[in-house]
This record gives C-alpha cells, structure tokens and sequence, in this order.
C-alpha cells in the first residue's frame, strides 16, 4: 500500500475508510505538518476576478440533485423572511435570491437537523472548515489530523466517511478517487446555513447517502437595500480572520433601472494562521515546527424573479496552501476547488412547477516539496451534473370525511465524474456517467402522512435501485411520531476500481437497509427529537491482507439513538443539546468499527443580559465530549474520551459595530480524533464586525 502515490490527504482518507478492515501501522499515518517553506501566495484579487469571469460566463450551473420534496420546514429551523414569502410554494422553501432549492427536507419523512447562520455565528469555531460547527449535532462524529486545514473526515450515524453525500446549494461535490470532499476547503464563513439529514437517503439524493446527507447553501442575497460587512480577527497561533461581504438588491429607479430587482451577494474571506505541530513526535514522517495554513474564498450569487420564473447562479472558490509533516518527501500543498452552477424555476400553474438546474465542482490538488530532486504530484476531481424535475401539488380533496393532500414528483438526474491521477491508468483517464429517474409521492389525509420514493439509476450500465418509505402521525399539534425504511448504496472510489495494482474493476457497491423510530416534539419553549435506528450494511469494500486488492466481504452492523433539543428558555437564553449513543460493530470481524465514538455530547447555552440592562451583551458557553473509540480495524490502537469547553462574548457597540471573543478549549485538554495526531490546545480569538 505504501507504493501507492496519493496526496496526503487521499491517504489519509483510505486508511480511514479501510481502518476496520485492515490493521496498520504507526507508518500508514498520513503526514499532516511541517516547517514552513517560503511560498507565492495568490492574491485576493485574483481570486475575486477568476469568480467574477466563472459566473458571468455560467460555465456550469447549480445542480439541484436533491428533490424539492420537502414541506414547509418545522419549527427547528428558521423560517423564510417576510420578503420571500410571497414566492413561497407549498412544498418548497424559497431563499431571497428567488433560487427554488429544496433547503428543508421535511422532518416528517427522516430526522433534519439546521444550522442557520446566527447559529453558526455564535458557535464561534476555533477552526474556520464547517466540521467543527456539524460536530455540534446528534449522530455527527468529526476525525481530524491536525490543526486548521488538515484532513478531516466526517460520519453520520456511525458510518464511513464516503457513506455521506455532501451538496453546495443542491450540486454534489467530493473527490471521485478518495470518495469524500475536502472539508477543510469548507469555510463557515461562506454558508448561511447547513441541513444534516440523518440516515438512507439515496432514493432522493443519489449514490453515497448511506449515513446521511449534508447540505451546504452559500450566503445569499435578501431583497433588501444594500448591506455590506467587513471583519478583522486575530488570535492564537499567529491567526488571522478578514472577511468583507456585500448583499442587496438593484433598486427599480435610477441608473441600473434596466436590472431591477436583481440581487446580489459577494463575499471575500482571507484566513491565516501559524499552525500547530500537527503530529506526535513518534508518528511516521514526523518534522518539528508548526503546520502554516493560509486559505482564501471567494463566493457570490445572482438571482432575478419575473411574474412566474426566476434564474440564479452562485460560485464559491477556494484556494489553500498547507505544510505538513512527510520527512524525505513532498511537504506541501496547494488546493484549487472551484463549485458553480445556475438553475431556473417556472411556475406552470400555481400547483405546478418546472425546475431544470445544472452544476459543475472541480478539486485540483498540488503536492510538492521545495526540494527539486522530488516530483510535484497533481490529483484533478472534476463532476459535471444535471437535473430536470417537475413537481405538482395538490390540495382541498377528502377523504372519509378528512382533509387530503399531496405533492408528486418526478425527477430526472445525470451527472458524470472525471479524475486525473499522477499514474498511468489502463484506458486513459478515469471516468463514470451516472443517470437516475426517481420518483417522489406525498400524501396527508388528516393527521397522517405517507411517503414513498423510489430511484432507478444506471452507473456505467449497471442498474441500482432505491427506495424509502415514511408514516407520520401527528398525535397532537405537539407530537409527532414517525417509523421509516430505506435502502442506500457507496459507489466504489476512483482509487477502488483504476489504480495500478491496487485495483479491482470487478467491485460491487456497497449496500445497507435501515429501519427508524422517531419522536418530535414542538412546544412552546423548544424542540425535541428522540429518534431510534438500525442499519446493516453488507458487501463492505475491504481490503484483502494478502493481495492487497478490494474486495466485497465486509459487513456492518449499527444501532443507535439520537437525542436533541434546540430552544429559548425565558426570553433570552438560547440553548442547543445534542446526544448520540452508538453500537457501531463490524460483524466480520467481530470488533468496533474504528473512529466511531459510542456517545458523543454537545451542549451550548447563550444569554442576553437584558435583565442588568445589558441588552447589547451576550455571553456563551459550549461542552462538547466524544466517548472513547479505536483507530485501527483490530482495536489495539485506543483513541480515550475527551471533553473540551469553550466561551464565547459579544457586545454591540451600536447600529453598526459589534465585538466579539472566544476561548475555545478552556481547560487546553490534550486528545486524539486520529491516532498520531495533535488537536488545537486552548485557542483564544477576537473580532471586529462593521456594518454599513
């Protein structure tokens, strides 16, 4: 294995996905630190005229992959401004920007979790990437393999890393050789809000979403006069936050009255930071010094509605230079990730709708060394998709005298992905078309819904079928209780069927069927879920000790409950409580499944001191504990429970200018998410916001 030429993070993300299979060794580790080299870093401006000329051309477009079958969201989650309500139909949640994405899957079908972004602005994350704000919900587990900009790997429900399909306002994005995204390429900052859908959700969604599914939506624009933000923040490490974005929408009069009633939102981030030493100091390819990160981002989003049809298009880019620890070898590296798309919504009849989108997301990673005697190796990931749906309502029948309704949709999804690695691969280079038709079909008569959907896809002429089903009963306009079923697949990676000698073109995908119990409750002072689930999974890609080739044997078996709370307690103290209790076992071998904490806790609790008259104050405080695991197929190698706090203040000078601290891990406790490697310490950081 160790022949194989793969980025750091690819190797790191291979070892993680056979780590319950294959037994290893301090060597696997992948080399995640280093001492600085010099470097040419691009400027910001550049990177805003790249984004400027890729959304002006639409050289892709946004991929809605996910269905719009979604109610109006509960009331976990925030609801649409009053300027969006007028384009609000039944089934479908409709942003600012007038962009039909299908943002809150309906809670009423699997369990949903939101993050808005005053949630992610009060989180206050020591690390920019969005895993340290999703390890704050129930049945989420986060890995990382250093400090900011380091591998992370995310899991749901105690699946595998690649067992998670992630989508950047509907488009699919991940590495089609390692199976996962890049998630430090992720940043908070460019998200206005974040759903984590727990559980089988390929019938909707597509290959992968075996754990679950997470949705990213970039910041957009509401139709409001313009409102521009900038920020500077400093702390720990020599870091260093800016951040300057702009929204608005083009007024009817004046001299731009010809594009009245265009929004717009624009958003530049430049993050910075020393780094920690990333690894331990016996982990393999270990150099003393610390890990310098440097990340920039550029996001923007256009959207203009008429009568009956509105079009949009968004860009977000990132580019991200790391050292890293590989002694005798390539110690840099330098990422290009670039995702884009348009979509266009016409309402056929006020029951009716027409939604045709697509979407283009390219990885392009760079690992060097400033050593000429060592080749630089270049890893491309690049997916281009399309989907065409109509969707159609219908409302104000009975039946056995209670009020029926429902909603039909029928979907028609493609997508093709294409990589290129640093070897020679038999047929040129790699590459996977991807069709599917699914169909969705709601129906409420009184207090009951049924849900059903099924997906027939073709990948590469071989046929994959899917499907879920769904009964709610709304008990009391408090409680709701739902029982669910689904069946979803992991497609084998780029690496798993073309890699030279590591290879097997004969793999099947992997499958699991699930089956779910869930309470909800929305009261007065909160909402509450309890939901119960058991998962099997079968033909498991695993790596055969002898050959070294993958190989379909590997089983699965995973129960679990999540537990969660999101609410106010009087009149101004936010609090968010999440639970996740795990039997994540592999039946072959009759271990744990590795990186899978069997309890995981996340509290916070914030307050407004309105009662010392201190209404601009705010203060806040976060627990996060992970149970104790193993990193390593064998269990020998002991990852122990950890619990960190974190406080968090911000005071609101006046209209314009608030500021803002935190000090995360208070207590600097010392732990491990991935064997051999360090986690920040305590992390002190404060900002400056100004709004005009």
């Amino acid at each position: 294995m160790s022949a194989m030429i793969e980025t750091p993070r690819a190797q790191e993300a291979r070892r993680h996905r056979v780590g319950h299979r294959v037994g290893h060794r301090i060597g696997h580790i992948a080399p995640v630190s280093g001492n600085a080299k010099d470097g040419r870093r691009p400027k910001l401006r550049q990177l805003a005229a790249a984004c400027a000329m890729t959304a002006c051309a639409w050289h892709s477009a946004h991929a809605a992959d996910v269905p719009p079958i979604a109610q109006q969201q509960s009331s976990a989650a925030s609801t649409p401004s009053a300027d969006d309500t007028g384009a609000t139909l039944p089934n479908i949640l409709v942003v600012g920007d007038t962009q039909h994405l299908p943002q809150s899957f309906d809670q009423r079908y699997a369990s949903t979790q939101v993050l808005t972004r005053e949630d992610l602005d009060r989180l206050s994350p020591a690390d920019p990437s969005i895993t340290q704000a999703l390890a704050t919900l129930p049945g989420v587990t986060v890995a990382q393999s250093g400090g900011p900009g380091t591998l992370a790997s995310v899991s749901i429900r105690g699946s595998s890393p690649e067992q998670v399909a992630v989508f950047i306002d509907g488009i699919r994005i991940g590495s089609a050789t390692t199976g996962t995204p890049e998630w430090a390429d992720l940043p908070t900052e460019a998200f206005d809000r974040v759903e984590v859908i727990s559980g089988p959700a390929a019938a909707s969604f597509g290959a992968d979403a075996v754990g679950g599914v997470v949705q990213l939506f970039t910041r957009r624009a509401s139709n409001q006069p313009n409102r521009t933000t900038v920020s500077f923040g400093g702390g720990s490490n020599k870091t260093f936050d800016t951040r300057l974005s702009t929204s608005g929408t083009v007024p009817s009069s004046g001299p731009l009255a010809a594009l009245g009633g265009l929004t717009y939102s624009l958003g530049l981030h430049d993050y910075n930071t020393a780094g920690i030493d990333a690894t331990k100091p016996w982990a393999y390819g270990h150099e003393d010094g610390r890990n310098p990160y440097h990340a920039q981002d550029v996001n923007g989003r256009l959207g203009y509605a008429h009568d009956n049809w509105s079009i949009s298009t968004f860009a977000l880019y990132h580019q991200s230079d790391l050292s890293y620890d590989n002694a005798g070898g390539n110690d840099r590296q330098r990422d290009h990730q670039l995702t884009t798309g348009a979509a266009f919504h016409l309402d056929i009849t006020p029951f009716t709708q027409f939604d045709q989108s697509v979407g283009y997301a390219t990885d392009r990673q760079f690992v060097y060394s400033n050593d000429p005697t060592i080749p630089t190796d270049e890893f491309d990931s690049t997916r281009f998709s399309t989907s065409t749906s109509i969707t159609h309502q219908e409302t104000g029948h009975t039946l056995l005298g209670q009020p029926l309704s429902g909603e039909t949709r029928l979907a028609y999804d493609f997508s093709r992905e294409l990589a290129f690695l640093p070897v020679d691969v038999p047929g040129g280079l790699p590459a996977r078309n991807d069709s599917a038709v699914s169909l969705h079909q709601s129906a409420t008569l009184g207090d009951v819904t049924l849900f059903l959907a099924g997906r027939h896809e073709i990948v590469q002429g071989q046929s994959v079928n899917t499907g879920n089903a769904a009964l709610s009963w709304a008990i009391t306009p408090i409680y709701t209780a739902r029982v669910s079923y689904g069946n979803a697949f992991r497609l084998p990676t780029f690496n798993d069927l073309y890699y030279p000698g590591y290879a097997n073109p004969n793999l099947q995908p992997e499958r699991s069927d699930t089956v779910e119990a869930a309470l909800d409750a929305n009261t007065s002072f909160g909402t509450f879920t309890a939901a119960v689930y058991d998962t099997r999974v079968h033909d498991l890609i695993t790596y055969d000790s002898q050959t070294f080739l993958p190989v379909n044997i590997g089983r699965a078996h995973i129960q679990g409950l999540d537990l969660s709370y999101k609410g106010t307690l009087g009149k101004s103290t936010p609090v968010s409580l999440a639970v996740g209790i795990l039997n994540p076992q592999d039946v072959t071998d009759q271990t744990w499944l590795n990186r899978r904490p069997r309890q995981t806790v996340s509290l916070s609790v914030d307050h407004a001191w309105d009662e010392f008259h201190l209404h601009a104050l705010s203060t806040g405080v976060s627990l996060l504990y992970g149970g104790s695991t193993y990193d390593d197929q064998f269990n020998t190698l002991y990852l122990p429970s950890y619990t960190t706090v974190s406080l968090r203040a911000s005071y609101q000078v006046n209209a314009h200018l608030v500021l803002s601290a935190s000090l995360s891990n208070l207590f600097n406790r010392q732990y491990m998410t991935t064997y051999g490697y360090n986690t920040l310490g305590r992390t002190a950081f404060g900002k400056l916001t100004y709004t005009f």
